[in-house]
C-alpha cells in the first residue's frame, strides 16, 4: 500500500511539473533556460492599456492587454516606486523559476539552491554570457500590496545576491523588479494558484 501511494504521489508530482513546465514557461535545467532566453521574439498583440482588474489575463478567447502597474526596485539602498507597463499575458524570451522561500521571508530554502545553481550556469554560457536580465519577483495577493511589493522585490535581491557571491555572476547584468501580486499566472483562489504565482520570472533583456 505504501508503494502504490508513493508511486502514485510521484506521477501527480511529475505530472504537475511537466504541466507547469508545458503552460507557465517553468524551467529547471541551464538548457531549457538559455534556449527559452535565447529564442526568437514572440509578438504580441494587444488591445492598449487599462486599469481595471486582471481576469481578462485568464480568458483563452481573447487577446493578451497591456496594463500601467506599480512595481519596486533598489537605487542606492533607496526603495524606488515605478509604474511600467506589463503585459497580462508574458510572451517573448522569458522562464519562470519556482524558488521556495520561508513564509513571510526572503531566506531561500536550501531545496531551491539546485534551479539557481542551473540559472547560473545558463547565464554563464557562452550564447548568454553578454546578455543582461530582469530577476522580476512575484507572490501571490495574501497580505497588503505594499508588503506584497516589497517582499517580492528582496526575494528577487535574495535571487541576485546569491547568483553573485556562490555563482560569480557580475551583477551589472542583474536588473531586479519586485511585481508584487500585480502579475498572476492564475486566480488567487486556491492554494495551488497561489503556489504558482509565487515565482521568480527571469526576462532576457533586448
Amino acid at each position: 500500500m505504501t508503494r502504490i501511494i508513493l508511486l502514485t504521489a510521484g506521477v501527480m508530482l511529475l505530472c504537475w511539473n511537466v504541466s507547469l513546465a508545458g503552460d507557465y514557461n517553468f524551467e529547471t535545467t541551464s538548457e531549457g533556460i538559455v534556449q527559452k532566453l535565447t529564442g526568437p521574439e514572440k509578438g504580441m498583440k494587444t488591445r492598449g492599456i487599462g486599469t481595471g482588474k486582471w481576469e481578462s489575463a485568464f480568458e483563452p478567447d481573447k487577446a493578451p492587454v497591456n496594463r500601467a502597474i506599480r512595481v519596486m526596485r533598489k537605487d542606492k539602498d533607496q526603495e524606488v516606486w515605478e509604474t511600467v507597463v506589463a503585459p497580462e499575458k508574458r510572451t517573448g524570451r522569458f522562464i519562470n523559476l519556482k524558488i521556495e522561500f520561508d513564509v513571510n521571508s526572503y531566506a531561500i530554502r536550501p531545496d531551491s539552491f539546485s534551479v539557481l545553481n542551473e540559472l547560473a550556469k545558463a547565464l554563464n554560457d557562452p550564447r548568454l554570457k553578454d546578455k543582461a536580465v530582469f530577476l522580476n519577483g512575484h507572490t501571490d495577493s495574501d497580505g497588503a500590496e505594499d508588503y506584497n511589493l516589497r517582499l517580492s522585490m528582496n526575494r528577487a535581491l535574495a535571487v541576485k545576491h546569491y547568483l553573485i557571491v556562490s555563482r560569480s555572476v557580475d551583477p551589472n547584468r542583474l536588473i531586479v523588479y519586485g511585481y508584487g501580486e500585480n502579475m498572476p499566472l492564475k486566480p488567487n483562489s486556491s492554494s495551488v494558484n497561489k503556489q504558482l504565482n509565487r515565482r521568480v520570472e527571469i526576462v532576457a533583456s533586448d
